[in-house]
């Protein structure tokens, strides 16, 4: 048997060939364990996903609960907020107005300021004329009573015989 150039193109050939199949072969089996290591991620995932998405609406149940609960609050707020603003207005107003009426008043004093001085004069004037005048209360009480006593002291005190206990009629 001889051996041909085109024969041994041909078995070179194969021998490649050969050792091509076996690398592939090797990539091939590389990527069939990523696949499988991909589909087992990708099975946990959905399981953790599906416990997310169940967490997920009960949180989402509450949270709507939660909101139709404030939602009554703030409806059962609304006439305190109302009255608290009327309030607020009401107090404005009150405001206003006496910082009108002490507007006037100052304007006025300042109109009438020697007349009030007067009017405090003569006002001092008679207090001092009324205390000077007036009989003293007080001092004609404790000589009232200073007096009293005198009094009492200086009445004989009357006693009657038959109180008095003597020996005589201790022993008789």
């Amino acid at each position: 048997m001889e051996i041909t150039l085109g024969g041994i193109a041909g078995l070179i050939a194969a021998l490649a060939f050969v050792v091509l199949v076996f690398f592939l072969a090797r990539v091939l089996s590389n990527v069939n364990r990523t696949l499988g290591s991909v589909a087992n991620t990708t099975e946990n995932l959905e399981r953790q996903l599906d416990g997310i998405t169940m967490e997920v609406t009960a949180l989402l149940h509450k949270t709507n609960r939660l909101v139709d609960n404030v939602e009554e609050k703030t409806e059962l707020l609304a006439p305190v907020a109302h009255a608290l603003d009327e309030l607020g207005t009401s107090l404005n107003e009150v405001t206003e107005s006496v910082r009108t009426v002490s507007s006037s008043v100052h304007v006025a004093a300042d109109e009438n300021k020697e007349q009030i001085a007067q009017a405090v004069r003569w006002g001092s004037v008679a207090v001092e004329l009324f205390k000077k005048n007036k009989p003293d209360a007080s001092s004609d009480e404790r000589s009232s009573r200073r007096r009293g006593r005198r009094d009492r002291r200086q009445e004989p005190t009357t006693v009657s015989p038959g109180l008095i206990a003597t020996d005589d009629t201790i022993k008789s």
